[in-house]
């Protein structure tokens, strides 16, 4: 349950990000070109497009790059962030943890990658999201799954150290929400990530803006275990594995 207190505390995290964010999110960028090359499949009715949590804009830049008749609209609640989207595109400030502020638009179109778990009630959000669409429109989600970060968990484990992490949904949470028909299809993937320690890899998430934890903040005293117990691989770099949820939703036609 994230409230009220801790979204604050998240969107100050990404708004301090904000300025380099674009250089450490190598993830975020790898799964959105994924998101656009799924969307160069699907037949999508005519409607607006909706980037749900587009941060810097990266993802509905690519958006509009593969389609340059078809503008995104941005919405994020980190003011900074929006600010480093293009001038010349649409963007609304906006809470993801409350309803949209779309009455009577026509939404064929919703893309969210790397924001649902940021969410109270995520599992609520997402199929809101869903029942906005027109008929025959879509909703591509990409989230991590509570398989993400076994060398961290691991880590703690061994180490017996509290796991700071978030705890993510697992795939199954998330597809019992829709009817089969309505899944498109749910690909699991797996991102790995390699720095030179530990240290290294914290500081990225905090570059990230994503280090919001309900957990106490780890000491160094700590760190140092968890550098010399974490998983090494034969380069001796340090390792952190995603497992990412790719969804991709469909609201079923009227028929006729």
């Amino acid at each position: 349950m994230i409230d009220k207190f801790s979204t604050e505390i998240i969107k100050k995290n990404f708004n301090n990000a904000a300025l380099n964010y674009s250089h450490y999110s190598l993830i975020q960028k790898y799964f959105a070109k994924k998101i656009v090359h799924q969307i160069k499949n699907l037949k999508i009715p005519t409607g607006n497009w909706y980037d749900l949590g587009s941060g810097t804009g990266f993802l509905a830049d690519q958006i509009e790059e593969e389609f340059p008749k078809q503008k995104v609209t941005r919405i994020d609640f980190s003011s900074k962030m929006l600010f480093k989207n293009k001038n010349n595109s649409k963007k609304l400030l906006w809470d993801l943890n409350n309803d949209l502020p779309l009455v009577n638009e026509k939404i064929s179109l919703f893309v969210s990658n790397f924001c649902l778990h940021w969410l109270d009630e995520p599992k609520s959000k997402l199929k809101n999201w869903f029942n906005q669409l027109i008929p025959g429109g879509y909703l591509i989600v990409s989230v991590p799954t509570n398989k993400s970060f076994p060398e961290w968990r691991l880590t703690c484990e061994k180490k017996n150290i509290e796991y700071s992490g978030i705890n993510f949904l697992k795939p199954k949470e998330l597809k019992d929400i829709f009817l089969n028909n309505e899944i498109i299809s749910f690909d699991i993937v797996s991102y790995k990530e390699e720095f030179d320690n530990v240290f290294d890899l914290f500081r990225n998430i905090i570059n990230m803006g994503s280090q919001y934890t309900p957990s106490n903040r780890k000491t160094v005293k700590e760190l140092r275990l968890m550098q010399n117990s974490w998983p090494q691989n034969k380069n001796n770099k340090v390792a952190l594995t995603w497992e990412i949820g790719l969804l991709i939703l469909k609201k079923n036609e009227l028929k006729k």
